[in-house]
Parts: C-alpha cells; structure tokens; sequence
C-alpha cells in the first residue's frame, strides 16, 4: 500500500467533528432524551478522554518519542506499556470518549452519528498511515504487537 500524507493533525480533526456535532445539535434539533439534560455522565466521559490522552502523551515523553503524529517515521520507540497495552490507539480513543461525552452533552442524536465518522476517518486517513510506518520501523515486533492489541479496545 503506498503511504499517505498526513496533512491534518488529529486535534483539528477532532475539533471540526465536535464543531460539526455542535452545529447539527442546532439545526437539526433531534433529542436523545426528552427530560432536561444531564451533566455528570458528559462531564465523567470528557474527563476520562482527557486523562487517557493526557497518561498517554507522559508515556510517551519519558520514553523520549515523539508524540507527533504527522510523523510517525521519527517514532525510536515502540510503546507497548500502559495504555498500549490494550488498545494501539488509546490517545485516538480518547478523543473518541470525549466525542461522545460532547454529543451526551449537546443531547443530540444526529450529531452522536459523527462519532462513528470520527473513527472511519481516524481509521482510513490517520492510523492506517501511521501503522504502515510503524510497520517499516519495527518491522516483525510491530505485526506482533498488531496480532496481540487491537486497533482500538
């Protein structure tokens, strides 16, 4: 498969499907819930998102590699601790939390549809790409790691 540019970071990505959740949550006014919203589960989902990325991006600083990733060909260490454990993609699936916990908040059905259309593009444009470099870097201990975690839990 030939490579893919990743020309857009990941965080804006993020913002324009939470831009965009916000402004279907507007024009298109479809309710989860019928009652007045509730405010602890969007808020417990945002900060769970938010500490999954932030526990990510510390493994990552004190294994001294890069957490850019619009380059994942500077990656000098393959992290299969914490986290990586369990998902390949954890720092992804946290932005995935916190697009859920926005859409619980906006109370929204439509808008929890981009969700999904956050992770098929996360999926075809970001991940693909960087698995494909981090396939050429680690080569056999990577396709390992492929078999053993999976690409989101």
């Amino acid at each position: 498969m030939r490579r893919q540019k990743l020309l857009i970071p990941p965080a804006l990505i993020w913002i324009v499907f939470a831009a965009a959740m916000w402004v279907l949550s507007v024009s298109v006014p479809v309710l989860l819930l019928k009652t007045e919203p509730h405010f602890v589960l969007p808020l417990i989902l945002i900060a769970i998102g938010v500490i999954i990325i932030t526990s990510c991006a510390v493994i990552f600083m004190c294994q001294k590699t890069t957490l850019n990733p619009m380059k994942p060909e500077l990656t000098t260490t393959l992290i299969k601790t914490g986290l990586y454990q369990y998902s390949r993609n954890p720092i992804y699936l946290g932005f995935v939390i916190m697009l859920a916990g926005w859409g619980l908040y906006l109370n929204n059905a439509p808008g929890l549809i981009l969700v999904v259309g956050f992770i098929y593009y996360m999926n075809r444009f970001q991940i693909e790409p960087e698995e494909e470099s981090l396939s050429r870097i680690f080569g056999t201990e990577f396709e390992l790691y492929k078999r053993t975690v999976r690409r989101w839990l």
